[in-house]
């Protein structure tokens, strides 16, 4: 009986021990709004190994595709109320709160991707990062080239007047508009989610996506045409708040740092992987049309842009000359 009695005292203690462990585990939540075979789930999966392997399981990281903990500009604001703990966002739509960020966004900022890719890890990126937490409160934990932009649509654009008076798909940032504005087109902002529905209904007349994005969300199936015109390499960030790193302890905090270098390394792995991959794919499963387009024109039709800018005010010269300095 006294044996029976330890081994049962025994357990109880055993299971209260392991009901506390399980109830220590942190959970945290990364939202996004694409499918589960974009670059950003792999990264975030990647992330979430990492995390888990370096703080020994007490820290686990929930992914949510989707859009399942809203849109883009929801799942921001989520992460300064410490709702959401990690998104992925585009410097386009981040330079809203702290506009020079938003340069890369401009048409033909870079000579090609290896220019693009190089500015993801440079000095000029970061300072431009570091603008940007102090003037939003938030903290970016890694940086990547997030693939070149084109345009999805029910006719082929071969040329720049093409597009006049066309409406595109954009999302809801000033940076995004600066492209079709100086061709002639009327860029439309809505949401990712309501562009598969506006291409099939004839809302919009294109929808301005990268491939990866593209494929992942199904537009060849509403889209006859994609237009390759390589006017935004886009720089993608991944966030969190503030709350994170007052939550967490020390090490585990390292451990995410670690995990957001991670996730921005196996993102871009998969964005060029995809980006070298798609047309071939598309084209070969004949899902839809794919068409080079005359670079050098839409190239001319926007060269006034930087100028524009700079003589705006909204950045200087110098941080022109050093992004395109970056080899």
């Amino acid at each position: 009986m006294i044996g029976t009695s330890r081994a049962a005292l025994l357990g109880i203690v055993l299971g209260g021990a392991l009901a506390a462990g399980a109830q220590a585990q942190t959970a945290l939540k990364f939202g996004h709004i694409v499918g589960t075979d974009h670059a950003i789930h792999i990264g975030a999966t990647a992330m979430a190994e990492h995390v888990g392997k370096c703080t020994g399981g007490a820290v686990k990281i929930d992914i949510f595709p989707g859009g399942q903990l809203g849109n883009e500009g929801a799942l921001i604001d989520q992460t300064k109320l410490g709702a959401v703990d990690f998104a992925n966002s585009g410097a386009s739509f981040l330079s809203r709160d702290f506009a020079p960020l938003g340069i890369s966004s401009l048409p033909y900022a870079f000579r090609d991707r290896p220019h693009a890719i190089a500015y993801a890890s440079s000095p000029v990126l970061r300072e431009l990062m570091d603008g940007w937490e102090k003037a939003s409160g938030q903290i970016m934990l890694g940086a990547y080239y997030a693939g070149a932009f084109h345009i999805y649509g029910q006719e082929g654009h071969g040329s720049p007047e093409s597009l006049k008076g066309k409406k595109i798909r954009v999302p809801d940032a000033p940076s995004w508009m600066v492209f079709y504005r100086a061709v002639g087109a009327n860029p439309t902002p809505m949401a990712l989610g309501e562009v598969y529905l506006g291409l099939r209904q004839g809302v919009i007349d294109g929808a301005n996506l990268p491939l990866g994005v593209g494929f992942s969300l199904k537009m060849h199936e509403v889209a006859k045409v994609v237009s390759m015109t390589f006017h935004q390499m886009e720089m993608a960030m991944l966030l969190t708040g503030q709350h994170l790193k007052r939550r967490l302890s020390a090490d585990h905090w390292r451990c995410v740092t670690e995990g957001g270098k991670v996730y921005a390394e196996a993102a871009q792995k998969e964005t060029i992987r995809a980006e070298d991959a798609l047309r071939k794919e598309m084209t070969d499963k004949n899902l839809t049309k794919v068409i080079d387009v005359d670079v050098a024109a839409f190239q001319k039709a926007t060269a006034s842009v930087f100028d524009d800018r700079v003589k705006a005010g909204e950045f200087p010269q110098s941080l022109v000359d050093r992004i395109r300095a970056i080899k």
